[in-house]
């Protein structure tokens, strides 16, 4: 009986260790695994660094009001004057990243048709109008922007300038006329979004305000007379930026 089960744990040990080999060559030989199996590269992010430059364009409105001085003495204030208009033009900038975060500079030169009048008194009730025009707009700002891939949101501010021109007249022979041409600040934001590798466009808001402008003349009778205007604007505009 013995001999038996001995005999029989012989033969099934003898069973086993042919068919181990067999069913290892079937899985194949060991392969360790690759780096590059291992670790998956991450996608590649929209790259804002470097120079551009595009054209721009959109829609401006505002608010100033005329004090007028005759003599040296306060004469009457006019109705607000609320010029608005489109306006065009280009810009320049240049964008470093720091990972998600972008910060540049950008300059732009802009003109267009940004004009309105108000009417109003003077003195002793003569009747009276008062006009404006934007000649043209610069602004030179520093944006910060943090961006998700393709899409970024900025903010900026910085530094303006206009050129305007101006006018008063009145019933009574009342005239001034002037073109100045003043400073103020900039600030806003946007959102700029990526078309391809080179091309991009961008939505932006803009408040502009500039310093107080005056205008000299003459009242009917000979008196000098200012008219002193102060000028803000808000400005809706959309871009075309092409990045070297």
């Amino acid at each position: 009986m013995t001999n038996t089960i001995a005999a029989s744990a012989i033969c099934a040990f003898a069973a086993i260790a042919t068919i181990t080999p067999a069913g290892a060559a079937d899985l194949g030989p060991y392969r360790p695994r690759t780096t590059s199996e291992a670790y998956v590269d991450a996608p590649a992010v929209y790259n804002w660094r470097g120079f551009y430059a595009g054209l721009n364009g959109g829609y401006a409105w505002g608010s100033g009001d005329a004090t007028i001085v005759r003599g040296g003495v306060a004469n009457g204030a006019l109705d607000a004057i609320d010029p608005d208009g489109w306006l065009g033009g280009a810009q320049i900038g240049y964008n470093a990243q720091f990972g998600a975060f972008v910060l540049g500079a950008e300059a732009d030169l802009i003109g267009g048709d940004v004009s309105g009048g108000s009417g109003g008194v003077i003195g002793a009730g003569i009747p009276a109008a008062s006009s404006s025009e934007l000649n043209w707009l610069s602004t030179v700002r520093a944006r910060a922007g943090l961006s998700a891939d393709r899409v970024m949101f900025y903010v900026t501010a910085g530094v303006a300038w206009a050129d305007m021109d101006f006018a008063l007249a009145a019933a009574d022979g009342t005239f001034a006329a002037g073109s100045n041409t003043l400073v103020g600040y900039a600030l806003g934001g946007g959102v700029e979004w990526a078309l391809s590798p080179n091309w991009s466009v961008k939505a932006e808001y803009l408040y502009i305000d500039l310093e107080n402008s005056r205008i000299a003349g003459f009242d009917g009778g000979g008196t000098p007379i200012t008219a002193d205007f102060d000028n803000a604007f808000h400005t809706m505009r959309v871009g075309l930026n092409y990045r070297f």
